[in-house]
């Protein structure tokens, strides 16, 4: 069976080796032929626009669906990249076009980021003020988040709440500043892409869909 991934940086990997990303870990779990269409920088539409080629033409069994970091991005105060309803029409797109194609897909909410101050982290890239309504980029987050949750439920499609699930490691004990990329681990300010312990987490949460939803099977 092959398995797609489709979406942005943190799908791609970025900044990491390819046997720490979340589908390779994945795909070794599960002795799935991986397909990683991850592209750094894009929003779901700059997705869609290499759709065909990228995934439907490769024809996966299975496609994980992982954009809204970069669309929730402010271009101007309280404007973003791909306004809401917008990000909501085409992720129902993806959704169509997939299971028009005999594609399978798994729908994943948003990682958290670390949002600091004008000197580190987010908001030295992008202003604070921007983010006033709801109040914070996280929020801005939590909004998408809530938009691909709704889909998911509206298509009865299985859905890996990675949101959820880095709540849940941080409540348990865990820190963002060890599954982001920070100073202390990269020597970057960064707080959005994960490291390996991020990409873990990532992958322990879509592997939990896989394992109760899909026809796979652990490799022994």
């Amino acid at each position: 069976m092959k398995l797609a991934a489709f979406g942005d940086s943190i799908t791609a990997g970025q900044y990491l080796q390819e046997s720490d990303t979340y589908l390779h870990l994945l795909s070794a779990r599960f002795g799935l032929e991986p397909i990683n269409a991850g592209v750094p920088g894009n929003t779901i539409g700059q997705g869609l626009a290499r759709f065909e080629q990228d995934v439907l033409a490769k024809r996966p069994d299975i496609c994980i669906v992982a954009f809204g970091m970069n669309d929730h991005v402010n271009t101007a105060p309280e404007q973003a990249k791909t306004p809401l309803a917008e990000f909501r029409a085409k992720l129902a797109s993806v959704v169509e076009r997939l299971r028009a194609e005999g594609i399978a897909p798994l729908l994943c909410t948003i990682s958290p980021i670390i949002e600091g101050d004008r000197e580190a982290y987010y908001y030295n890239r992008h202003p604070e003020e921007w983010y006033r309504n709801p109040d914070g980029a996280q929020a801005w987050i939590d909004m998408y988040s809530e938009q691909i949750r709704d889909v998911a439920a509206a298509y009865e499609v299985p859905l890996a709440d990675i949101s959820l699930r880095w709540q849940r490691y941080v409540d348990e004990g865990g820190s963002l500043r060890d599954a982001l990329r920070t100073t202390e681990n990269s020597g970057v300010a960064d707080g959005v892409h994960p490291t390996a312990e991020g990409q873990r987490l990532f992958a322990e949460c879509i592997g939990e869909v896989l394992a109760s939803r899909f026809p796979v099977q652990e490799m022994r």
